[in-house]
């Protein structure tokens, strides 16, 4: 088995093909609920300063107050995280969960016989966390979900993480 780091952070299917022989197909990636993703994106946007921003659509409305930065995203483009979860997962075999980071990723590193540190994949700390005080209201927590139906049924979302909600 060849395994082999690709540079871009967040390389899609389409990318990790261009990059790599394509009868190498053992490519995963990890999905997470859309009511944290959005969450926890609006958040990291905020904590940096403007020159980090990639520019893409969203980051054109990241400025917004948080309800109303979600009220654009459902307005303005619904399924917008849908459409980007389609565009990693198109070439992936195996598809974890954010919310089972851990779990998962012991699982598709056993399944392909890649060797790892198995301790220190459950004991490490937590990086790249970007705490929140935000939260959804529930009606809007509902519009977004319906907004991105595609991802909430196709990797069994169909529930609102309490934690996000203003209860």
């Amino acid at each position: 088995m060849i395994v082999r780091e690709i540079s871009y952070e967040h390389a899609n299917g389409e990318i990790i093909r261009d990059q790599i022989d394509p009868t190498e197909d053992l490519i995963f990636c990890f999905v997470r609920h859309p009511l944290t993703w959005y969450l926890s994106y609006w958040q990291m946007r905020q904590n940096q300063g403007q020159s980090d921003r990639e520019g893409g659509w969203i980051d054109t409305i990241i400025d917004l107050p948080f309800q109303s930065f979600i009220k654009s995203v459902i307005q303005e483009k619904p399924g917008y995280l849908s459409n980007f979860f389609n565009s990693y997962v198109s070439r992936c075999r195996a598809i974890g969960k954010q919310e089972n980071l851990r779990e998962d990723l012991n699982h598709i590193l056993s399944l392909l016989h890649i060797p790892y540190d198995r301790q220190s994949l459950f004991t490490r700390s937590l990086v790249n966390t970007a705490p929140s005080n935000e939260k959804y209201s529930y009606n809007l927590a509902l519009e977004l979900m319906k907004s991105e139906e595609e991802i909430i049924r196709r990797f069994n979302y169909l529930y609102i993480p309490l934690e996000v909600l203003d209860v």
